[in-house]
């Protein structure tokens, strides 16, 4: 990636320019794995999430983030095979790939721990980032 070119996350967040900008590596790296793992999961008739949308932002992506970060030990390869493999999310493109790729080979102890504390307030932030990347595509189109 160029150093003017922004990750796929970064253009999600740029959609919401009000929400203020984390500054703690380890909350950014949880927040962008949060938005792949979102934006990766199958909304098709064949996922069970899909049947449970209405309990999908308040319970079942903050408990599976949070559950997660316990069974995987210190690992994000395993934490991002487990929640991934639950919820039935892939990146969708060689673009989410990477960055994935990339995100996955951070510090995993403060990420997960961040998760761990933190899985209530990231989930919101990426429902805000959601709702706001939809809104523009709206406007776009």
């Amino acid at each position: 990636m160029s150093a003017n070119a922004r990750s796929v996350t970064d253009r999600w967040l740029a959609a919401a320019p009000a929400l203020p900008r984390l500054t703690d590596s380890a909350a950014v790296t949880a927040e962008k794995l949060l938005l792949l793992l979102h934006y990766g999961i199958d909304w098709s008739d064949r996922n069970w999430v899909t049947s449970r949308r209405d309990d999908y932002w308040d319970e079942i992506l903050p408990s599976r983030v949070r559950t997660a970060t316990y069974t995987s030990g210190v690992n994000l390869h395993q934490w991002w095979s487990a929640v991934a493999r639950n919820l039935g999310s892939a990146p969708r493109n060689s673009a989410e790939r990477s960055e994935l790729a990339g995100l996955l080979t951070s510090n995993p102890k403060p990420v997960l721990q961040t998760m761990r504390d933190q899985a209530p307030a990231l989930v919101l932030r990426t429902r805000i980032v959601a709702a706001a990347v939809r809104e523009h595509r709206q406007e776009q189109s």
